[in-house]
């Protein structure tokens, strides 16, 4: 039996680079690069995937 303890919990409103690109199928490289380019992060670096999200739509609705 798995108990809560055995598992690594994730939170979407702070996930390193990494981990958001491993939840998105992306190569961590893009993620980065997204980063450089404005993709917002909090001060210690970590992604909140909703702001994420909205930024991406943001790049492709206005075309970025």
């Amino acid at each position: 039996m798995t108990t809560q303890n055995d598992t690594k919990q994730i939170n979407p409103a702070a996930l390193t680079p990494e981990t958001a690109a491993k939840m998105l199928g992306l190569n961590a490289q893009i993620v980065q690069n997204h980063i450089t380019q404005g993709a917002p992060i909090a001060a210690d670096g970590t992604i909140n995937l909703v702001n994420y999200a909205a930024w991406l739509n943001s790049r492709m609705t206005h075309g970025y």
